[in-house]
C-alpha cells in the first residue's frame, strides 16, 4: 500500500527565541515561542513580533544578531534559546543586548492569612518602620525645581544590582534627556553604589548631562515642613474620638445656626431708634437749649411714602362702568336738538348777508 506523505510528515519542533529593541538598552527583551503549526512564514512572524513589542520605530521589518548585526532572513536560521534584535528600516545598532539587566517579579508564597489584630490603639503609618528590606528615596530631576520629587520604593532584591535600580529611577522620573546614567546627592556627590542609599532620603537623578547645581536643599526642607504633622498623643481612646467627633459636630451645628440668624438680621433693614444710648441724644446739653420745650410733630402733617409703602385702594368698577354709560346716553339725547339749532344759526345769517348785499347794490 502506498503511504500518504501528509500523515508520515513530522512539523519541526518549537523554538523559543528572546527579541530585543534595536537601540535601547533598557528594554529586557520579549520571549517569544515560534510555532510552526501558527506561524508558518517569516513574515508572520515579523508581524507577530510588530503585535506583541509594540516598538517606537513602529513595524517591525528586520532581525539582526545581537553580537555582530548579521540579518536574518529565514524561520530556519533561528536558533532555540536564542538572542535577536529587531528593527524598522534603522540600521543595526551595536550594544550589549544580552547584558540588559531584567526585573524579574517575586513570586507569591502560598501562606495562611492571618486574622487582623484589633487594638484601641490610634497611631500614624509614619511610626511603622518596615523591616523587609526596602528602601524608599526621593528623587529629583536634574536642573529641574517646579517637578516635585518622585518618591521611588526600591524592593530587596532590585538593591541587588545597581544597574536595576538606574533602570527603576528611569521609569520613575521622567527626564528630558533620556535615561537616567547615575544618582547624586543633593550637593553633587555622586552615588557609587545601593549600599550607599539611605531610607527616606533626597537625591537628584542626572542623565548624560552633567550636574546642575540648584538649592535642592532647601526644596526639600519647604516640602517636609508642608507634610509634615504635629502629633502629640499617639494614643487615645475610643471614648476620646466620641467626645471630639460629638463636640466637632455640636459646635458645626451652632455655626450653622449662627450664620442663619446673621442672613436674618441682613435681610430686615435697619431702623434708627433713639434709645439712652443711641447716638442721636447728646450726653452733654448745651446752654442755649436749657428750659427750651420739645416741639412735638403735628399729627395732621402728610408725609410722601414710596409707591411700594402705600395701601392700596378698592375702586368700584360697576359703579363707574354705569356712571361712563349714563353720560353717553345723555350726550346722545341731546345731540340732534343741537344740531337742529346750528341749522337755524346758519340760515339767519345767510339772510343777514344778503340783505347787506341788496343795500349795496342799490
Amino acid at each position: 500500500m502506498a503511504v500518504n506523505p501528509r500523515i508520515t510528515a513530522v512539523l519541526p519542533p518549537a523554538k523559543t527565541v528572546t527579541v530585543y529593541r534595536n537601540g535601547d538598552a533598557f528594554y529586557p527583551g520579549k520571549k517569544v515561542v515560534l510555532n510552526p503549526r501558527h506561524l508558518s512564514t517569516f513574515d508572520n512572524f515579523m508581524n507577530t513580533l510588530t503585535r506583541h513589542m509594540e516598538a517606537p520605530f513602529g513595524a517591525v521589518r528586520r532581525l539582526y544578531t545581537p553580537t555582530e548585526g548579521h540579518s536574518v532572513q529565514e524561520l530556519a536560521q533561528l536558533k532555540h534559546g536564542g538572542s535577536y534584535v529587531a528593527a524598522g528600516n534603522e540600521p543595526f545598532k551595536v550594544l550589549n543586548y544580552c547584558g540588559i539587566a531584567t526585573i524579574n517579579q517575586q513570586k507569591k508564597k502560598n501562606t495562611m492569612i492571618k486574622p487582623v489584630p484589633h487594638t484601641r490603639v490610634v497611631a500614624s503609618s509614619r511610626w511603622r518602620k518596615t523591616k523587609d528590606g526596602t528602601c524608599t528615596i526621593n528623587v529629583f530631576s536634574n536642573g529641574e525645581l517646579r517637578i516635585p520629587p518622585a518618591r521611588v520604593r526600591i524592593p530587596k532584591h532590585t538593591l541587588k544590582s545597581w544597574d536595576r535600580v538606574l533602570t527603576m529611577v528611569t521609569h520613575k522620573v521622567e527626564l528630558r534627556t533620556g535615561a537616567v546614567y547615575k544618582l547624586c546627592r543633593l550637593d553633587g556627590r555622586p552615588v557609587s553604589g545601593s549600599s550607599e542609599l539611605e531610607n527616606n532620603q533626597h537625591y537628584v537623578a542626572v542623565g548624560p548631562e552633567k550636574f546642575k547645581p540648584l538649592p535642592y536643599e532647601r526644596k526639600a526642607l519647604l516640602l517636609s515642613a508642608r507634610n509634615k504633622r504635629p502629633v502629640n498623643n499617639t494614643v487615645c481612646d475610643r471614648e476620646d474620638l466620641e467626645l471630639t467627633v460629638g463636640g466637632k459636630m455640636k459646635e458645626h451645628a451652632a455655626k450653622t445656626e449662627r450664620v442663619k440668624q446673621q442672613r436674618k438680621v441682613s435681610r430686615k433693614p435697619a431702623r434708627v431708634t433713639a434709645g439712652a444710648d443711641s447716638v442721636f441724644n447728646a450726653k452733654n446739653k448745651r446752654r442755649e437749649v436749657e428750659g427750651a420745650v420739645e416741639v412735638q410733630e403735628d399729627p395732621h402733617l402728610k408725609v410722601d411714602l414710596p409707591i411700594d409703602q402705600v395701601e392700596a385702594k378698592t375702586v368700584d368698577e360697576e359703579h363707574e362702568a354705569s356712571d361712563s354709560t349714563a353720560d353717553r346716553k345723555s350726550l346722545d339725547a341731546s345731540s340732534p336738538e343741537k344740531t337742529k339749532a346750528a341749522g337755524c344759526k346758519k340760515q339767519l345769517n345767510e339772510t343777514d348777508v344778503k340783505e347787506k348785499l341788496d343795500k349795496l347794490r342799490s
